[in-house]
């Protein structure tokens, strides 16, 4: 029996950047490629012929349908496969697909488009497309934009059968710096304006157009057009029909239409009772509605749904971990923190490389007095498997202020390290102390990974100079930033004002909100360099946990005035010995070169974060003593207290 062949057909203009990563990721998954090029001024066709492709010159005339036709008449394939230059085969696909096309009786397959929006950290939009076909010479794309095939292979066999395989496409093309270099969203609307013209009647074409609104946040104007685009679909049998409701639904979400989107969703649930997308915004509507009961009740049910079945386009985590973690949230706003803290487990054992959740986790069980008990959670609800894994979650309880319990972690990993991750785990454990105030026993780790001058010598040298110098002791040495305490003090910076920090705090909620959105994380226990910034932070942080008030004050100060532009000169504060010869050589007309006072100096946004975390550091101190009464018992007070506290922004950065 003949194998059946496979025809790559793609349209391009100005692709030299993507299209190689297109190319190389259907290598052995097709026998032909046919590229159509509308136009390029770059190496698009040359790359193209790179990859064995056959490229056909078109006249772009505003139709894409017309374009991918012209390279449909060239396929001599069994089966169609049509891809854009920004995506990308998966590499799973690409052993699966002969397979797929082999055994299949269908006319055409599915294949799930992940789309990657914003910057592509954002996670992932999944939709189900007919992108495999056979080939025919009835079958050609229809519509200016957003071309169909689906309509002409139908017309050809009324009985035609598709069906939906786990094969995935990567769709990169809707990130940010894509859409903006291309300006797609300005293209898409003129092309979909026009076929409005050319086909009032056509939903299909009202439905994109809405797509191109929301997509801007012209949510009013969005919402008008889906409007009329469900007003001449049949809901029952239009395969986009369900991605219309929950494009309108997002729409009154925007606009704070509540009540509003909690009808459209109660509405088409009765249509799509299987699409969890909409039970989960059914929890999202309700909870905005002061409704707590039910959003628990709908996000409960999406979870226990899980994610909806593969002809829905869905987001990637609606329920599971998006969903896990929307409801850890609710619960956390009724006072449930153990109800949290356990939705909030569910999301990151959904997807492990989840931290927004581990930072909730471990804040919540430090202010409600329960820290002692991480380490066991940790080592039963999540799999560490890996160092990396491992110091992912140590950074995040050193970030959390959760250093017992990062201690008592560090000595379960550290049982047959190399000699290179001991000298690591020895730096990670001395920062630790340093933010308990613990110097001496951070000392007695520094001291020996200094003695054996490996990597780690240098930083720990200098670690141990800020000891010293916090310490009152004198200190020697070359560390900028131990010199800069030294020159700032002496000099006077300090003074007993207190200290303007309203600014500061704003600007350091700014520098740290992202903390709750972001993936990665900087500075972690994990890490040996500290910028001059961090430094002082962690310094500050010891201050609060060992009392040493009057220093942490100083430091508070200096941070200030060094933030304000108000403290010492680069010149003033290296003014020491050798460092006198070096700045002399380095002096412009008289001025002195653009050089840090400490590491990082110049950077104000972080130096104001880190000192918000002083200070909130100090409040949650006194915080925690007001929440004990002298015999150990807590403090009638202590729930109250423990409500503020999750209501104010952490030292982790996240607000709630």
């Amino acid at each position: 029996m003949r194998a059946e062949r496979i025809s790559l057909c793609m349209i391009v203009k100005n692709e030299e950047e993507l299209l190689p990563h297109c190319l190389a990721s259907v290598q052995g998954a097709v026998d032909e490629i046919i590229v159509v090029d509308t136009g390029s001024s770059d190496r698009s066709a040359e790359i193209a012929q790179q990859y064995g492709a056959l490229v056909v010159g078109f006249e772009w005339c505003e139709d894409f349908a017309a374009a991918r036709n012209a390279g449909l008449e060239r396929a001599s394939g069994d089966w169609i496969l049509f891809l854009d230059a920004d995506e990308a085969l998966d590499r799973a696909a690409r052993e699966q697909i002969r397979s797929w096309t082999s055994v299949s009786g269908c006319d055409g397959l599915f294949l799930n488009i992940h789309n990657y929006t914003g910057t592509g950290q954002q996670g992932v939009t999944v939709n189900p497309v007919l992108r495999l076909f056979r080939n025919a010479p009835e079958h050609r794309f229809e519509g200016r934009i957003h071309e169909q095939i689906a309509a002409a292979i139908c017309r050809r066999n009324p009985e035609a059968a598709f069906h939906v395989t786990d094969m995935v496409i990567h769709h990169y093309g809707y990130q940010t710096a894509i859409v903006e270099r291309k300006d797609k969203v300005n293209r898409n609307v003129r092309l979909l304006q026009q076929a409005v013209e050319e086909e009032p009647d056509q939903p299909f074409h009202h439905y994109n157009l809405g797509v191109e609104y929301l997509r801007v946040g012209e949510a009013e104007r969005a919402l008008e057009t889906f409007g009329v685009a469900r007003m001449g679909i049949d809901p029952a049998v239009t395969s986009y029909a369900h991605l219309l409701f929950k494009y309108e639904v997002r729409c009154l979400q925007h606009l704070n239409r509540w009540q509003e989107a909690l009808d459209r969703i109660d509405a088409a649930l009765e249509l799509f009772p299987e699409y969890t997308d909409l039970m989960h915004h059914r929890g999202v509507c309700a909870d905005a509605l002061g409704d707590a009961d039910r959003a628990e009740y709908s996000l409960r049910e999406a979870v226990r749904m899980g994610p909806p079945p593969p002809i829905y386009h869905t987001e990637e985590g609606i329920g599971t971990y998006q969903t896990w973690y929307t409801l850890g949230r609710l619960l956390e706003g009724r006072a449930d923190l153990e109800g949290a803290v356990d939705a909030y487990v569910e999301a990151v054992r959904a997807k492990s490389s989840l931290l927004p959740p581990l930072y909730r986790i471990f804040r919540i069980m430090r202010v409600s007095g329960q820290e002692h008990q991480i380490p066991a959670l940790v080592r039963e609800r999540f799999a560490l498997s890996s160092e990396e894994a491992t110091h992912k979650v140590l950074g995040i309880l050193e970030q959390s202020r959760c250093y017992d319990a990062a201690l008592q972690l560090l000595l379960v990993i550290s049982s047959q390290p190399s000699a290179e991750m001991r000298e690591r785990l020895s730096v990670a454990e001395a920062m630790l102390q340093i933010q308990q105030g613990r110097w001496n026993k951070a000392r007695l780790k520094l001291e020996p990974v200094q003695r054996k001058k490996g990597l780690l010598a240098i930083s720990s040298a200098r670690w141990l100079e800020r000891l010293e110098w916090i310490e009152g002791k004198k200190a020697n040495g070359d560390d900028p930033l131990t010199l800069w305490l030294k020159r700032s003090s002496q000099a006077g910076a300090v003074t007993n004002e207190e200290p303007a920090v309203q600014t500061g705090r704003t600007v350091g909620l700014r520098a740290t909100k992202k903390k709750d959105m972001d993936s990665s994380i900087d500075g972690t226990v994990a890490g040996t360099e500290y910028d001059g910034w961090q430094a002082l932070g962690l310094m500050m942080e010891g201050c609060v946990q060992s009392g040493r008030w009057k220093e942490l004050h100083s430091l508070i100060q200096m941070c200030r005035q060094q933030l304000a532009g108000e403290g010492l000169s680069v010149e003033q504060s290296v003014r020491v010995g050798e460092k006198e010869k070096e700045m002399e050589g380095k002096k412009e007309n008289g001025k002195v070169s653009d050089i840090e006072s400490f590491p990082g100096a110049s950077d104000t946004l972080t130096g104001t974060s880190w000192l918000v975390k002083g200070l909130v550091s100090a409040a949650d101190h006194h915080l925690e003593v007001f929440a004990q009464h002298t015999d150990g018992q807590r403090h009638r007070c202590w729930p109250v207290v423990q409500h503020i506290r999750l209501e104010l922004p952490g030292a982790d950065g996240f607000e709630s």
